[in-house]
C-alpha cells in the first residue's frame, strides 16, 4: 500500500505515529481483492490504444479475406509457434533485466535505511560529550551542545533519505511544492548551500565534517571513530548506486527490437487465424494484444523504479518510517547507571519528519563559524585564512 502523504505538507512526529498505526490497520482490516479484478496498479489504461489498433487491424484483414474470397491467409503451425517462441524470449529479458532494476532499488534503499539507523545509534550512544576545554574555547556555555549536535546529525541522516529521493525523481526546482518540505527541513541545518546541484552528496560532506569535528572535541574511540567513517563512505556508495540505476536504462537497441517482435508478432496473428476462428480472430487478437503489450508496458514501467506510479518504490513511505525510526532513537536516553536501564524520554526529537513527517526541531543555537554544520565557501574560507596569516 503505498503513502497518501507527501512532503509539501507538515506532520508532527504524533500525527506520523497516528498516520502509522492507521495505515496498519487499515491494512490488517482490508478485505482482499483478487489481483484479477483490481483496477489500481495495473496497466490496461496505457495499453487499450494498442488493443484497439489491434482490433481494428484484425477486423481489417478479416473484412479483405471475407469478402474478397483471397486465399492469403498464412496458415503455417511452425511459424506461429516460432513467432511466439522469439517474441516469449524478449518480453522474459525485458521482465527479468526491469525487474533485477526493481529489485537492486528496493535493496539499495533497505541498505540506506540500515546505515540510517546504525549511524544515528553510534552517533547517539557511542560519541561522547565535548571536553570541557573545547567548549570554553569554542565559546559554548554548556554540555548540551553535544546533545544538540547529536539531534542536527540525526536531521542530516533524514535529510539525506529525503534529499537523494527528490534527486532520483529529478524534483530540483524550490519552488516545487513537493520540495518545500524539503526546505524546511534544510533550513535548522547551518548555513545550507541551496544552490547544491547534488544535495543527497552535499549532506554527506555535513556528516563528514560532524565525524572530524567529533574527532577534534571529543575523546571518541579510534574503533567508532573509524565505524562512523565507514558509514560515511557507505551513504555515497549508496547514491551512487542509485544513481546508476537512474541514468543507465536498458539500452535502446533492445528496447527498438523488442517493440517491433512485439507488433510482427500481433499483426501476423489475424491471418494465421482466419480460417479456425473466422470473425472470432478479432476478439482473440484483442485478448492476445493486451498479454503481450500488458507484460512489456510492465516492463517498462518498473525500470526505473524511482518514480510516483503505483508499481514504483514507495519512496514516501520509507523516508517516514526512517524519521519514525530516528525520532524513537533520540526520545532514548542514555543509561547512566548501567547498561540495561534505557529509558525512553518525552522530549521532541529533531529528526524531522518532513513533507510527510516534520516534528518540532529541539532548540539549536546559531552556529558559528567554526562549527561543523556551516560548510562555508572554500574562496571565503582561503580569504580568512590569509588575513590570519597576515
Amino acid at each position: 500500500m503505498r503513502s497518501k502523504h507527501h512532503y509539501h505538507q507538515r506532520l508532527s512526529a504524533h500525527e506520523i505515529r497516528k498516520w502509522h498505526s492507521e495505515a496498519r490497520q487499515k491494512r490488517l482490516h482490508e478485505r482482499w481483492v483478487p489481483y484479477s479484478l483490481r483496477w489500481k496498479g495495473g496497466i490496461f489504461l496505457r495499453v487499450m490504444p494498442q488493443m484497439i489498433f489491434a482490433g481494428l487491424f484484425s477486423a481489417a484483414i478479416c473484412s479483405v479475406l471475407s469478402f474478397t474470397g483471397l486465399h492469403i491467409a498464412l496458415r503455417s503451425p511452425i511459424l506461429f509457434t516460432a513467432f511466439g517462441f522469439v517474441v516469449g524470449i524478449a518480453i522474459s529479458f525485458r521482465m527479468t533485466a526491469s525487474y533485477n532494476r526493481w529489485w537492486e532499488g528496493r535493496m539499495q534503499w533497505d541498505h540506506l535505511s540500515a546505515v540510517s539507523r546504525s549511524m544515528a545509534r553510534t552517533v547517539w550512544l557511542h560519541v561522547p560529550p565535548p571536553k570541557a576545554k573545547e567548549l570554553s574555547v569554542a565559546g559554548m556555555m554548556n554540555e548540551g551542545q553535544g546533545v544538540r549536535d547529536k539531534r542536527a546529525v540525526m536531521k542530516v541522516i533524514h535529510a539525506l533519505a529525503v534529499a537523494l529521493k527528490h534527486h532520483l525523481r529529478g524534483e530540483r526546482e524550490w519552488d516545487d511544492p513537493e520540495v518545500l518540505g524539503f526546505k524546511e527541513l534544510l533550513d535548522g541545518i547551518g548555513e545550507y548551500p541551496y544552490n547544491s546541484i547534488n544535495h543527497p552528496l552535499t549532506l554527506s560532506l555535513y556528516l563528514s565534517s560532524y565525524v572530524e569535528h567529533a574527532r577534534t572535541t571529543t575523546a571518541i574511540d579510534t574503533q567508532v571513530l573509524t565505524h562512523l567513517l565507514t558509514h560515511v563512505d557507505t551513504f555515497t556508495s549508496i547514491i551512487s548506486a542509485c544513481e546508476r540505476l537512474l541514468r543507465t536504462p536498458i539500452p535502446l537497441g533492445y528496447q527498438i527490437a523488442i517493440c517491433r517482435l512485439v507488433w510482427f508478432f500481433i499483426l501476423c496473428v489475424p491471418s494465421q487465424l482466419w480460417r479456425e476462428l473466422r470473425w472470432w480472430t478479432v476478439l482473440v487478437t484483442v485478448v492476445l494484444a493486451y498479454m503481450v503489450f500488458a507484460l512489456a508496458e510492465v516492463g517498462l514501467e518498473i525500470e526505473n523504479p524511482w518514480g510516483e506510479g503505483p508499481n514504483d518504490l514507495d519512496l514516501d513511505r520509507y523516508c517516514n518510517l526512517l524519521a519514525l525510526d530516528l525520532d524513537e532513537i533520540t526520545n532514548t536516553i542514555p543509561p547512566k547507571r548501567g547498561w540495561a536501564t534505557f529509558d525512553i524520554g518525552t522530549g521532541s526529537s529533531s529528526a524531522s519528519v518532513t513533507g510527510t513527517t516534520t516534528p518540532t526541531p529541539a532548540p539549536t543555537p546559531t552556529p558559528t563559524p567554526r562549527s561543523w554544520g556551516v560548510l562555508v565557501d572554500v574562496s571565503a574560507r582561503l580569504e580568512e585564512d590569509m588575513g590570519d596569516v597576515v
